[in-house]
């Protein structure tokens, strides 16, 4: 499914043509091209991203590209965390604000046609233009997203524990642009989904909690177990699908995600 046919698919080629720009390979261009060619008529949106970017690793010879940069802000991330522990602790860790802030740390992109991301300390204190809420079971699947929120994302996982619920992190097996992977939150408790494609393909049964616009999309084409989506409308297509300013953070359930993205 793709939210805009010409908007979504000129995202992905710069997308990817910028991976390589960054990586130091745009000698490879031509060659992530002629891929994409092919990948657009794919009728899937999240297909054709998660195959693209798996090219891109192919033609640049590394299995995770940006590990480093994953690294760095990760270690960011950390800092910022800080904060948010801090805050959350002087809000006797208020449900409410954990989850505005899970959804205003979602900055960080390489991927968004023309988005132009704030500092991450800066970010996390944005509240969010669409805010809905759903009674929360006793546990969820909390399916990360990107590097450096995912410490955010940390301590939002310990308010949803001090409020009863318990959250289990769902990742990607394989890299997916800067993504976090098993390894990157290794002492915690996380379920693993088949290769580099979102995590809501494959969950079926439980409650979700998912970060990211990949995921958002993803939910669209396969979500079928009730969902609270937090996210951020980094592009001129989802702030037109939802009425609210580029880059505002939004907060609903995937109900209602569905009906207003089957309506367009």
């Amino acid at each position: 499914m793709w939210l805009d046919e010409s908007n979504c698919k000129l995202c992905i080629i710069t997308s990817r043509t910028g991976d390589l720009i960054r990586l130091r390979r745009p000698d490879k261009m031509p060659d992530i091209l002629s891929e994409l060619s092919q990948l657009l008529r794919l009728p899937s949106r999240s297909e054709a991203f998660s195959l693209s970017f798996q090219s891109v690793a192919k033609l640049v010879g590394v299995d995770d590209p940006y590990k480093e940069y994953k690294a760095k802000l990760t270690a960011i991330g950390k800092r910022v965390a800080e904060a948010v522990r801090a805050k959350l602790e002087q809000t006797s860790w208020d449900l409410t604000t954990a989850l505005r802030i899970a959804a205003a740390a979602n900055i960080v992109d390489t991927s968004v046609l023309g988005y132009r991301p704030k500092k991450l300390e800066e970010a996390v204190w944005d509240l969010p233009a669409i805010e809905e809420y759903v009674n929360l079971p006793n546990s969820v699947y909390y399916v990360l997203d990107n590097a450096g929120e995912a410490q955010i994302d940390l301590v939002v996982a310990e308010a949803l524990d001090r409020n009863g619920i318990k959250p289990t992190f769902v990742v990607r097996s394989q890299p997916y642009e800067i993504d976090v992977l098993e390894n990157d939150i290794a002492s915690y408790k996380v379920v693993v989904t088949p290769g580099n494609i979102s995590p809501i393909r494959w969950l079926r049964d439980g409650f979700i909690l998912a970060k990211g616009i990949a995921n958002f999309e993803a939910y669209l084409e396969w979500g079928e177990a009730p969902a609270l989506l937090l996210f951020r409308a980094k592009c001129d297509v989802l702030a037109k699908v939802f009425s609210v300013p580029r880059n505002a953070p939004i907060i609903i359930s995937g109900d209602k995600a569905k009906a207003i993205g089957l309506a367009l």
